[in-house]
């Protein structure tokens, strides 16, 4: 299964089935999105059959109890609705700001205090009210990084492994110094012959070399620009 970032705030989601399984998914969604149509309906059969398939998934219809988290950065002052900077979906890219507070308004929304250095926008704490607390340096390297830290990955970090840099059977500490997000692919990489990843332990700057000896470089992104 794939989620591919679009344009204009839209994605697109794949995923490879049985052809009677898809077949039978699809037939259900098109009944049900031409039962919307006639009367003020503006929305085309297309459009229809998308909103339909997105509030099967949404409204949990598996019945698994499963929550679904999407991460969104949006700074205070755009929340309370003082100015339209765009927000940051993780995974994706800038979104619209009534979207990000549309998605802030809604019942079931958990909101996070991060507090940022006013000079390099890069988190320096992460606020621990959740309903279920985690582990405070797990989430903060989550938030730090945002997204897989292997050069153009942007796989989001809540769905990725916080990886220890120096090996925790090598001594390596469980600290935001020695962790770094990883996607479960990358993840696996690592440890193959001839790859080479080196974490920086203050700026968490990642280099990683390929068997050709070719170094590529990230480093997380501030959660808001730098004044200067």
């Amino acid at each position: 299964m794939q989620l591919l970032p679009g344009e204009d705030g839209m994605s697109t989601l794949l995923a490879d089935l049985p052809a009677e399984v898809a077949s039978s998914a699809y037939a259900r969604i098109d009944r049900m999105a031409r039962t919307l149509r006639g009367g003020n309906e503006s929305r085309t059969l297309d459009q229809l059959r998308a909103d339909v398939f997105a509030e099967l998934l949404g409204s949990n219809a598996t019945g698994s109890g499963a929550k679904a988290d999407v991460h969104v950065y949006v700074d205070l002052t755009t929340l309370a609705g003082l100015n339209d900077n765009p927000a940051q979906l993780a995974g994706y890219g800038p979104i619209a700001a009534d979207v990000a507070r549309q998605i802030a308004e809604e019942p079931s929304s958990t909101w996070r205090r991060i507090v940022t250095d006013p000079l390099t926008g890069a988190p320096v704490d992460v606020g621990r009210q959740r309903y279920r607390p985690p582990a405070v340096t797990d989430e903060f390297v989550r938030v730090r990084d945002r997204e897989c830290r292997f050069p153009s990955c942007h796989r989001p970090a809540h769905f990725g492994d916080n990886d220890h840099h120096i090996p925790w059977n090598r001594q390596g500490p469980t600290n935001q110094a020695n962790l770094v997000n990883l996607c479960r692919r990358h993840h696996r990489l690592k440890d193959r012959p001839g790859w080479t990843y080196r974490l920086h332990p203050t700026t968490a700057a990642v280099a990683v070399t390929t068997p050709t000896g070719t170094t590529y470089t990230s480093k997380p992104e501030p959660l808001h620009d730098p004044p200067f």
